[in-house]
């Protein structure tokens, strides 16, 4: 808090009050009414009085912010606010915070202001308060500056001292659900690509046990024998291999000057690809390779952990679409990357031909990457059939 502003301003309340004031002053003058004089003595000291309290009391009077480490576009934003009376004697009431949201990318937007209220902070106390809302779009996204403000006690005057507090957060993309439709589509995925284990799922590893059922699970995973005996469903619980890799691209094109169905498709790829990673980086257990074909490109190779969910999530957030064909080139990292056998699956947001042979030169002149190259996996998210597969929460 580098600088701090102090401003005071006159409110409609105190413009009302103001003007009765004045009128009055003005028939004890005219009239010579020495009631009407004391009267106005006593509106003016009101005045005074509020004054000298309103101004006083933020003083001294210092506000802190304290953003979440991470929140998904949509989900609910809590911002914690500190506010410390560091005066010996006299309180604060009815402070009011006021906070400036806004993104970084968006320049002539205005920003939002989000308020919270401190009722009364004591003396040389501290307290805190908050307040919520939801960022319906990545990116990252810019607090400041902090604004304390009152009207205390009558109303007639606002006092505003401002904090120079700037923080910035990334907003992370909005994550959706994948589909028992998507599942079993992943479950012949493997048998597809030429998985060296194509008996089994797409998520699936040496069998250890049982558990219930849930949501999604396929259904040759049931274990009939004690499904019947327990009168309800129960399916084998695979240990995740780690020798089975998993390569998700990601092109963001659209043209020049895109149209609501071109941005959709962008932010409908953002998703998916963010829904996906998070929920193989939470079930561990593989190497997983992102790569995104946008502005700028991005690739990363690694364990999937939480280190690197983070990590795609923090990209995921701040890439932007471009009208740059750079798939190709993107395809051609991804595979001096990978180990052989790795299955790799390409979301964009337009078809992809993966037999152009103009388009996809850099990797039809060798023919070992020709023959990945045609055993890769697409997905559309500009298709109307995406929601059979992936739906937003």
């Amino acid at each position: 808090m580098s600088k701090r502003r102090f401003r005071v301003s006159l409110t409609f309340e105190g413009a009302c009050f103001a003007g009765i004031a004045a009128f009055i002053l003005a028939g004890a003058l005219t009239r010579q009414i020495n009631l009407l004089m004391v009267l106005f003595g006593l509106l003016a000291g009101a005045f005074f009085m509020h004054w000298r309290t309103v101004t006083k009391m933020l003083r001294k009077m210092e506000v802190r912010r304290r953003l979440p480490k991470s929140v998904s576009a949509g989900d609910l934003l809590v911002v914690e606010l500190t506010g410390v009376n560091a005066r010996r004697r006299l309180g604060a009431w009815s402070v009011v915070a006021t906070d400036s949201v806004c993104r970084e990318d968006e320049r002539g937007e205005r920003p939002v202001r989000a308020r919270a209220l401190f009722s009364h902070v004591p003396a040389g106390a501290t307290r805190n308060t908050n307040y919520r809302g939801r960022l319906a779009q990545r990116g990252r996204y810019r607090f400041g500056p902090l604004e304390l403000s009152s009207r205390f006690p009558f109303g007639f005057l606002q006092y505003r001292r401002r904090f120079d507090s700037y923080e910035t957060m990334l907003v992370f993309p909005r994550l959706g659900r994948l589909t028992a439709a998507w599942r079993r589509w992943q479950d012949g995925l493997e048998t597809r690509l030429g998985s060296s284990s194509p008996r089994q799922g797409f998520l699936e590893g040496d069998f250890y046990g049982l558990r219930d059922w849930r949501s999604g699970d396929s259904r040759r995973w049931l274990h009939w024998r004690t499904s019947a005996r327990r009168q309800t469903p129960v399916v084998r619980q695979f240990e995740q291999q780690r020798d089975r890799g998993l390569a998700v691209v990601l092109e963001l094109w659209q043209p020049d000057h895109p149209g609501p169905a071109e941005t959709d498709a962008v932010e409908m790829a953002v998703s998916f690809v963010a829904t996906l990673v998070d929920e193989l980086c939470r079930a561990g257990g593989r190497d997983l390779c992102v790569a995104i074909a946008g502005r700028p490109g991005w690739l990363v190779e690694a364990p999937a952990s939480a280190a690197l969910l983070e990590e795609v999530m923090c990209q995921l957030a701040c890439s932007e679409a471009s009208a740059d064909d750079t798939l190709p080139q993107t395809l051609s990292n991804v595979f001096d990357r990978i180990r052989r056998g790795t299955q790799t699956l390409v979301v964009s947001t337009r078809t992809v031909d993966l037999g152009d042979e103009r388009r996809f030169a850099l990797l039809c002149h060798d023919a070992e990457r020709r023959k990945w190259l045609s055993r890769l996996k697409t997905v559309n998210t500009s298709d109307s059939r995406l929601s059979d597969l992936f739906q937003i929460a």
